[in-house]
């Protein structure tokens, strides 16, 4: 399965928000695996800028935080799936993306807690 993922970071982490990640992460895979990865800033485009460059890139699948109904549904309408409100490490959400197990609402962080985040259930744990 051949495709291109676009996660929005801010740092090492998904950024909060889709419209306004400094940078963007474009991550190539072919045959499962992760053959090319890349960084650039997008903090000087624009929203439609932003989305078009997205299309542009061939990308397939968007990993991201939290997403107005607007890109939601432009991704859309170019063809592009969201998985979204994400948060944590870009690096784990990709990983648990390629084992197919990455979900809307996870929280992904470096001290092993991946699942819900337990605000989406009303907790303010913070995680599962």
């Amino acid at each position: 399965m051949d495709m291109k993922i676009a996660i929005p970071l801010f740092g090492t982490r998904i950024s909060p928000r889709f419209d306004f990640s400094p940078e963007m992460r474009i991550i190539t895979v072919e045959d499962g695996k992760v053959v090319h990865q890349e960084n650039f800033p997008v903090a000087h485009l624009n929203l439609t800028q932003r989305l078009d460059q997205l299309a542009s890139n061939g990308v397939n699948k968007v990993i991201c935080g939290g997403i107005d109904g607007f890109c939601l549904n432009q991704l859309g309408s170019k063809g592009i799936e969201v998985v979204h409100n994400v948060a944590g490490d870009a690096k784990i959400a990709s990983d648990l993306f390629m084992k197919g197990r990455l979900r809307p609402g996870f929280c992904c962080d470096r001290r092993g807690q991946r699942g819900f985040c337990a605000w989406k259930r009303g907790s303010r744990r913070g995680r599962v």
